[in-house]
């Protein structure tokens, strides 16, 4: 049915949105803001470039300088063995991902994490030299929601938009599949409930992405 895949990171490949959290509030108190910002202002921002999550999620205490603090803090958080020891792997997520090779489809990711990040928690996931094409945030000018990713990715490997499926956890991967016409499927390990993926109307949702099927 489909020809090309694309796939968020966190919330799909890998149980992570927890810890993500904990990073964004981490930077900030480094920074020296101190108020408690909720869950879900956090993961609303997910899925865009570091500095415009922290910053839009810093709103009136916002100065370029406590940005930097706390763009420092969140990078050298994400690259700590701490990050890793927080996120949780989804067994069977490589074979899963092999087995759709083998059936010739194309795998590509789409992330809002910077290459950095995503090499080193592919490595130490076991999903290294998988993906035929990977996108992060360096390798775009505008961010999800934009579809800019999902246009990449086809024009990559040459494919339609009804030979797409953009498999994601957030409201920007979302919009960002509508955006671009192609189909979007939702699983609920990441920031979404049930509830909140029905109101998207995605044209699928799956409870993890190994119950995806309509390949």
């Amino acid at each position: 049915m489909f020809k090309l895949l694309i796939f968020d990171f966190d919330g799909v490949l890998v149980i992570s949105n927890d810890a993500h959290v904990e990073v964004c509030r981490r930077a900030l108190k480094k920074a020296g803001i101190d108020r408690e910002v909720k869950y879900d202002k956090i993961t609303h921002y997910f899925g865009k470039p570091y500095r415009d999550v922290l910053r839009a999620i810093m709103g009136s205490d916002y100065t370029p300088e406590k940005l930097e603090i706390a763009y420092e803090e969140q990078r050298r958080l994400l690259h700590s063995n701490w990050f890793l020891e927080n996120i949780e792997r989804i067994d069977g997520i490589r074979e899963f991902l092999l087995d759709l090779k083998k059936k010739n489809i194309m795998l590509a990711l789409a992330s809002g994490n910077e290459r950095a990040f995503l090499d080193r928690v592919m490595g130490f996931l076991d999903l290294d030299g998988i993906f035929d094409l990977i996108l992060s945030a360096e390798d775009v000018s505008r961010s999800k929601p934009d579809p800019e990713m999902v246009y990449k990715a086809m024009k990559k490997f040459g494919v339609k938009p009804e030979e797409t499926l953009f498999v994601g956890d957030a409201r920007n991967d979302i919009l960002a599949a509508k955006s671009a016409g192609v189909r979007s499927a939702v699983v609920l390990t990441g920031v979404l409930s049930k509830k909140e993926a029905m109101e998207m109307k995605p044209d699928f949702i799956f409870e993890t992405v190994l119950d995806l099927d309509v390949v």
